[in-house]
């Protein structure tokens, strides 16, 4: 009969879980299905809505030309979707109309007459051109196939549902029986003494089935543990030398151990055995703190807690440390204080050592603080002095090495100076730029140790950075007899980092290697890294031939680890005998996503959206990065690869304004401009030729083929935006030129 109620209870706790788990779920999917069917609608009711907008633009002209044919080819071609049942056009004037609807098997119907149901949703749009309104047309559509749907995923849920309580009823009420109730029913005849059943236990069961059958062993134990306590504690407080005291309030008697007698170097009790007694071998000093405690005890306050020192018989002074608790009767009041002893003298003394010890420390620190800030003071002064130096010295010598350099130029020039007089004089003024070259050098250093110098991030073209300080090293390089070898490795999209210094010191490292290098190579490299959170590691070396050993001072080069620093890295200097020198550094940074230019890049005005620019250019990532800097500005930007397609492009698009980059192939940009300026057929744009600053007289020649104006390559945001403001006459409403 126990067994039969044992099981009625699983299986009522199996079916009120599940029912309530039934619940839940049909709840959750009342709602998934209210939110489905709604957004349903939703769905049928803007591809009416769109299907409606469309077709009214779709048919305008052909039902203006008066087509009809292609009038029904739009309406058949918008009968695509299921939903849509009916298309119905009426023409202005005109009481005929043009019908296609679904007739049955969902054959297409043209012609007939319209027929729809009231359930059906319909949309009415006018049909106008240039402003005139020429018919009307509707649309109707079915909701038969969306209340299928939804009539079939209702189906669908309620009998997951249902099959998903009929496995949580069996699963609930196996696990039950199986996990809790069969061992319970084991346990139950573990205590009655019957053979109990075999079950498993697990978790707390089985800690149940441990405790019962220790039961008898910790009853019979209880009694020996309570007649052994207090041998126990007696031999502990001996070790540990804690006393025990007990003061009776009422009748003012005070019982010690032989550890209190021992504390207070006594061989009997505390005098008459009372608080007075005990009072008066505290010292003077102590005295009335001690009073103060024990009265706060004997009112409750708090519990008795005292350090103080005693004076034993024999003239020592020692430290002590009392505890105790209160016990009061039924009023309220404290009847009986029972409490501890320790001697803490060791310690005090110890610790009182200690406080002098860290009070001699902090005067130490206190000496050695105030003669590192006088320090400070003094090298804060003189960093103040070093930058007004260099700031005067760089007024006062950049003035007259001004004049050194420009009057040696225009010497230089003189019809009546000799030869001997002209290489003189060369020697002048190049030992002036190098002049000018090192105190720049000098003054950006400062600046940097400084904290003057920051980044400026910007969406850059690695490759074509690689490949334009290649452009301007490749003169000296050729001129040096050095082969000068460029291998790129860079990631396919833009990278956004500070490209002036990047340039910089690329520019740095490969010049200095072309110092020292006479007939072998040097190898400009890049290898790029995919890391982790769409970071890439762009890794730049320079290396010389095996036995070349470079200079690895000076202040380009210190100058070059700052900025190095500066970018996350550190630039490292590999050289030894027979293997050369490599310059080599690493900097994380991040993919430039589509359309990222800075926060402060302008805006055109609300007359100039939309003026339209094609760009030239056979680098994908080129050209990526000029529509990621116009087309948030506002501009219509368009794309061409190459010369034939840029042709194509300006015959069929006449765009205001053509970026073409001077090198392309097969047709380069100089010859592109010449043959736009030689077409009379084609609407003339302007023409704005992106060049390399390596390419000597770079603006007159494309001046002189034709185009407006040459802009240097890698292209700088702020000369980008100033010159097209020039050259199409643009407004700027937002942000602010850099």
């Amino acid at each position: 009969m126990r067994s039969n109620k044992v099981a009625s209870i699983a299986l009522l706790v199996s079916v009120a879980l599940t029912a309530i788990v039934s619940a839940v779920l049909l709840v959750f999917a009342a709602y998934s299905y209210s939110n489905e069917s709604e957004k349903r609608w939703q769905e049928l009711q803007r591809v009416l809505n769109v299907s409606a907008d469309q077709l009214a633009l779709g048919v305008a002209l052909p039902a203006w030309n008066l087509d009809e044919n292609q009038v029904l080819s739009i309406m058949r071609a918008s009968m695509n979707q299921r939903d849509l049942h009916a298309i119905v056009m009426y023409a202005s004037g005109s009481k005929r109309a043009f019908v296609v609807q679904r007739g049955a098997g969902d054959q297409l119907e043209i012609g007939q007459p319209l027929q729809t149901t009231p359930e059906m949703l319909v949309a009415q749009r006018p049909i106008v051109v240039d402003g005139t309104t020429i018919g009307t047309i509707k649309v109707f559509v079915t909701p038969t196939y969306l209340q299928q749907d939804l009539r079939e995923q209702r189906h669908d849920d309620m009998l997951a549902i249902l099959l998903l309580a009929a496995v949580l009823v069996i699963s609930v009420y196996g696990l039950l029986w199986f996990l809790i109730l069969r061992p319970l029913k084991a346990v139950g005849q573990y205590v009655t003494g019957d053979t109990p059943q075999k079950a498993w236990f697990f978790g707390e069961l089985r800690t149940l089935k441990e405790s019962i059958h220790k039961m008898w062993e910790l009853l019979d134990s209880r009694y020996r543990a309570m007649r052994e306590s207090e041998e126990r504690l007696s031999v502990a407080t001996r070790a540990a030398r804690i006393g025990i005291w007990d003061w009776d309030v009422q009748h003012d008697e005070l019982a010690q151990d032989d550890e209190i007698m021992r504390q207070y170097g006594l061989k009997t009790r505390l005098g008459g055995g009372n608080y007075k007694a005990w009072l008066e071998l505290v010292v003077p000093e102590d005295r009335e703190r001690a009073r103060t405690e024990v009265a706060a005890a004997l009112k409750g306050e708090r519990d008795f807690s005292l350090q103080f020192r005693i004076r034993r018989p024999d003239g020592a002074l020692r430290y002590l440390r009392s505890m105790a608790r209160s016990f009061r009767d039924e009023s309220g009041k404290v009847v009986r204080m029972v409490g501890v002893s320790i001697d803490v003298t060791e310690a005090t003394e110890s610790e009182q050592e200690l406080r002098r010890h860290r009070s001699h420390l902090e005067e130490l620190v206190a000496e050695r603080t105030e003669a590192l800030s006088v320090a400070v003071a003094e090298a804060k002064s003189a960093s103040r002095a070093k930058s007004v130096f260099l700031s005067a010295m760089s007024h006062e010598l950049h003035a007259p090495l001004n004049s050194v350099i420009g009057f040696s130029r225009l010497m230089a020039h003189s019809a009546t100076m000799s030869a001997e007089e002209r290489r003189n004089m060369a020697i002048i003024h190049s030992s002036g730029q190098q002049l000018l070259t090192l105190i720049n050098d000098i003054l950006e250093l400062s600046r940097i140790e400084a904290g003057e110098v920051g980044l400026h991030r910007e969406a850059v073209d690695v490759a074509q950075l690689l490949r334009d300080v290649s452009d301007m090293v490749g003169e000296r390089a050729a001129s040096a007899g050095v082969a000068l070898k460029l291998e790129c490795l860079a990631p396919a999209r833009a990278m956004m980092l500070d490209g002036a210094k990047l340039r910089h010191v690329l520019l740095n490292l490969t010049a200095n290697a072309l110092k020292v290098e006479r007939a072998g190579s040097v190898t400009l490299a890049l290898r790029s890294t995919a890391l982790p959170g769409g970071r890439h590691g762009l890794s730049f070396s320079v290396r010389l031939a095996p036995e070349v050993m470079a200079e690895t001072g000076g202040l380009g080069l210190a100058i070059s680890r700052q900025y190095v620093h500066l970018m996350g890295g550190e630039l490292e200097v590999n050289a030894s005998p027979g293997q050369g020198t490599q310059f080599h550094f690493t900097i994380e940074t991040s993919e430039a996503v589509a359309g990222e230019v800075p926060a402060h890049l302008p805006r055109l005005a609300p007359r100039d959206q939309g003026r339209r620019l094609l760009v030239v250019d056979a680098g994908a990532d080129s050209r990526h990065l000029l529509r990621s800097l116009l087309a948030p500005a506002g501009f219509d930007v368009h794309e061409a690869s190459d010369g034939a397609e840029a042709l194509d492009a300006v015959a069929k698009l006449q765009p205001e304004l053509v970026l073409l980059d001077w090198r392309l192939s097969g047709l380069d940009g100089l010859e592109l401009t010449r043959r736009l300026r030689a077409d009379q057929s084609l609407a003339q744009p302007r023409v704005v030729l992106m060049a390399s600053p390596a390419v000597s007289d770079g603006r007159q020649q494309g001046l002189a083929a034709g185009a407006d104006e040459v802009l240097a390559k890698p292209v700088e945001q702020g000369k980008l935006f100033r010159l097209l403001q020039q050259q199409m006459g643009l407004q700027y409403v937002e942000g602010v030129l850099p």
